[in-house]
């Protein structure tokens, strides 16, 4: 059994590896060196120029702990046919999940770390307390997923099921966020229907469009993904203070967007019927066009708004359109010749 997850927890482990070559490639690496470099810059400016009360520095403490509680799940590597081929080793299963707990607090236990030690000016508090603060975030970051390895038994007895589609689930979050930087294999989609929004489907004869529309709407992770690095990129507007740095970081993840949403081209193609459509070859591409064109317009305005409030320098807007419409215009045309 140690066997038999020690290869599943290596497989997972060479492929995540292969992946994080493009994700660190050249370009976002120096994206990051630049961008982190300016963030430690805008700190430390703001330690020379502020001072924390009590209730603040309680509040950072919070906000801190709550924020790093948040990375970190419960790696099982658990698999669909385990319900059946690991049946009759339940109890060994139960002692492999335990050994799975403690391995999977070695990176939220990091990430605690750093989130303490990067706070830890602010706080301006001694060490054996800062020390008190790390130990007690890790001790609730290991009773969550030891709640969460609880969940998955009931009456002693395994739940397969739950604990199957939990690890699935999982596995496609991490795959999703390399999905953003490259074309991955071994991704789940479902589909969801969200009647609230039917309001946004177009009311058009354009086959592809209508169903370009309909699949961001509620197939796969599209509209989740756009809403997330929107509002990531408001946040960008909102509290990076050196206006370039923010217009090119709201540029980047534009970009990532775009990039993602350029799948959607295949998202109806496990449908037969649309090889029998009468349609001309181009208007799919034509559709997406559409499609595209729509969301980054509505992700412009947001944007545009968002920075005529908050940015100091709004003359980089302009820049933003324009990436924006590049993006649009030249970009996806690219792509999808491609």
């Amino acid at each position: 059994m140690d066997k038999i997850f020690a290869r599943r927890r290596n497989t997972w482990r060479t492929q995540s590896l292969k992946y994080l070559r493009y994700v660190f490639n050249d370009h976002f690496v120096l994206f990051l060196m630049i961008l982190l470099g300016a963030l430690v810059v805008q700190y430390v400016q703001f330690l020379h120029n502020h001072s924390l009360n009590s209730w603040e520095k309680a509040i950072l403490v919070l906000l801190i702990s709550g924020i790093s509680l948040l990375f970190g799940r419960l790696a099982t590597f658990v698999e669909a046919a385990d319900k059946v081929f690991l049946l009759a080793q339940e109890k060994q299963v139960k002692k492999i999940l335990t050994k799975s707990l403690v391995r999977s607090l070695i990176g939220p236990a990091f990430i605690i770390l750093i989130c303490v030690l990067i706070a830890t000016p602010l706080v301006q508090e001694p060490v054996y307390l800062i020390i008190v603060w790390f130990l007690l975030v890790f001790a609730i970051k290991g009773a969550l997923l030891g709640w969460k390895l609880q969940s998955f038994m009931k009456n002693g007895i395994l739940q397969w099921e739950k604990l199957i589609k939990y690890e699935e689930d999982r596995k496609n979050a991490q795959l999703h966020f390399f999905a953003l930087f490259t074309n991955v294999k071994g991704l789940k989609g479902h589909s969801k229907r969200r009647k609230y929004l039917d309001f946004l489907l177009p009311k058009t004869k354009r086959t592809y469009e209508f169903l370009f529309s309909r699949s961001f709407l509620r197939a796969g992770d599209y509209l989740g993904l756009t809403v997330r690095l929107l509002i990531l990129s408001v946040l960008a507007l909102i509290f990076i203070r050196t206006s370039i740095l923010s217009i090119i970081l709201v540029a980047v993840l534009n970009v990532l967007l775009v990039f993602q949403l350029l799948a959607l081209r295949e998202a109806v193609d496990y449908q037969l019927f649309t090889r029998i459509y009468p349609l001309k070859k181009m208007a799919k591409n034509i559709a997406l066009k559409r499609v595209l064109l729509r969301i980054v317009s509505i992700l412009t305005v947001i944007e545009l708004i968002i920075g005529l409030v908050f940015l100091r320098e709004r003359l980089y807007l302009i820049g933003l359109v324009l990436v924006n419409f590049l993006l649009v215009r030249f970009y996806v045309n690219f792509r999808l010749k491609k």
